[in-house]
């Protein structure tokens, strides 16, 4: 098996359900019955207190990420939600970036779209563009236990019927 197709298998194995510590699957059967499971969770959702939106993650996400908002100038942004991997506890492993919401205004973002975009937009409220950026790879060592449950959470975006999903607060 590839390097890739491991951590994916691996990172799969890690999606059992809520439990963080259960077992792995014992056959090819039960890995694909988890892997199913994980994609029927009910979805997560995080509800900005500060840029007005609510963002669906996949179920998989549940208590496995914080969000930080800050200000952000990055690329002409004015606020960025950071989403952080929370290591399991008792783990000496930093919390590392998943994924960066970035706002921006629709003229700054015209601006930033081009020649290399930041990130892709995910929505549009008035002058505000959020725009979802990820990371390039995985920050995690390999071998680390860290390693394919973040492969999972980043994996779990994209997978059919588990992609985020964005909803624009109404502008006061």
């Amino acid at each position: 098996m590839t390097r890739p197709a491991t951590l994916l298998a691996a990172a799969l194995l890690v999606a059992c359900g809520d439990a963080r510590d259960a077992s792995p699957p014992r056959t090819a059967d039960e890995a694909l019955a988890a892997a199913t499971a994980a994609k029927t969770l009910p979805p997560e959702r995080y509800v900005s207190p500060t840029a007005g939106f609510d963002l669906t993650l996949p179920g998989v996400w549940k208590g496995r990420y914080r969000a930080i908002e800050k200000k952000d100038t990055t690329a002409g942004a004015h606020l960025a939600v950071e989403f952080r991997f929370l290591p399991d506890s008792g783990s000496r492993a930093p919390s590392l970036t998943l994924m960066t919401l970035r706002v921006f205004s629709k003229a700054a973002w015209a601006k930033a779209s081009t020649p290399n975009p930041v990130g892709a937009p995910l929505g549009e409220r008035g002058d505000d563009v959020f725009v979802l950026s990820l990371p390039h790879e995985n920050p995690y060592p390999p071998t680390s236990r860290e390693a394919p449950a973040y492969d999972l959470l980043i994996i779990s975006l994209s997978q059919g019927g588990q992609q985020v999903h964005l909803t624009p607060h109404a502008q006061p």
